[in-house]
């Protein structure tokens, strides 16, 4: 974890990346839907689902190919209840981006919802799989996603359905990878910036004349 996160915590990395965008003018079409996506989802972390809307509608208003309004739009609509919308946003985020990890997890946590447990599980594994790939150290949860997949293929081996109880665990653990994922993208995006902006500067280290 970074030394940031362990000062302030992940929310404060999302404030820092929202002013970097203001700092930088937000001129485009571009700045624009990523200042509203990163409010959107920090309005997410802090459990105010229906205030994070009007942001995405307008981020997908600016841009309706939006990878990251789209998948955040999904895990809206799934959280909110309306599992219908949520496919439809996620599978507008892998129409864009087929490696995106956390549409297809909400694809698999729709399949589970609908009885389609291999599917589901399939999905969600790849999904997993793909996250591990980018966040190999950190957001660990109390229980890993994978046990929580193991402990339903054991469901389904022993000839019983999935039990809902373990697909509302899942979602739990999904929804807090994709948390740590996006705060921390937002963080490395932060230093990274301010790294370079650092080499710039009189004496900052720039190597030409």
């Amino acid at each position: 974890m970074s030394k940031v996160m362990r000062k302030y915590g992940i929310g404060a990395v999302f404030v820092i990346g929202i002013i970097f965008l203001g700092m930088m003018g937000c001129s485009g079409v571009a700045y624009k839907t990523a200042n509203l996506n990163y409010m959107a989802k920090y309005k997410v972390s802090i459990g105010d689902l229906r205030g994070s809307l009007p942001d995405l509608e307008e981020s997908l208003k600016l841009n309706p190919k939006d990878v990251d309004a789209n998948a955040t739009m999904a895990q809206v609509q799934y959280r909110l209840g309306d599992i219908k919308k949520a496919v439809t946003y996620a599978k507008a985020a892998l129409a864009v981006d087929p490696s995106d990890f956390r549409a297809l997890g909400i694809l698999g946590l729709a399949d589970l919802r609908h009885g389609r447990y291999e599917e589901g599980i399939q999905k969600v594994e790849k999904a997993m799989a793909t996250y591990n790939d980018i966040e190999q150290v950190g957001g660990s949860v109390p229980v890993e996603p994978e046990a929580i997949l193991r402990n339903m293929r054991a469901q389904l081996k022993s000839g019983k359905k999935v039990s809902p109880d373990l697909i509302s665990q899942l979602e739990g653990a999904f929804w807090k990878k994709i948390q740590w994922y996006e705060f921390d993208e937002e963080y490395r995006k932060w230093y990274y910036y301010s790294f370079y902006e650092d080499l710039l500067q009189p004496g900052g280290g720039c190597t030409t004349p």
